[in-house]
């Protein structure tokens, strides 16, 4: 079972790193511009969570966002031999520790933007 656990942190954290930098508009760059506009994206993320909102302008839609869809399908339901597939009447509905896993990949990658020292933006 813990086998199975790092598994699939490991996969899930290798299909979330791409989704969350192309859906929230992380760039990958060693211009410092880039970078400080990377932190910027990272910082107003995090105020009041707001990645986790469908809007997150009027905070609506929460748990709601595309990019929790988007992580969900690619890792569980990609195609008919993935886990959801098989063992769908575990996924509905979606676990709320499978939600809850997916946006901590969301938020690790986000604050990994807001931590980066200037000389190290290479996490793409």
């Amino acid at each position: 079972l813990l086998k199975r656990a790092s598994h699939v942190r490991g996969e899930l954290k290798t299909k979330m790193r791409p989704l969350t930098a192309s859906f929230h508009g992380f760039r990958s760059s060693n211009s410092m511009e880039v970078i400080r506009s990377n932190r910027d994206l990272a910082e107003r993320l995090k105020i009041g969570s707001i990645f986790v909102f469908k809007d997150p302008s009027s905070k609506s839609g929460i748990y709601k966002t595309e990019l929790l869809q988007q992580g969900i399908n690619g890792m569980w339901f990609l195609n008919r031999s993935d886990e959801g597939v098989i063992y769908h009447k575990y996924f509905d509905p979606i676990p709320i520790k499978t939600i809850a896993l997916v946006l901590t990949a969301v938020s690790h990658f986000s604050n990994s933007y807001f931590r980066l020292d200037d000389a190290d933006n290479s996490i793409l």
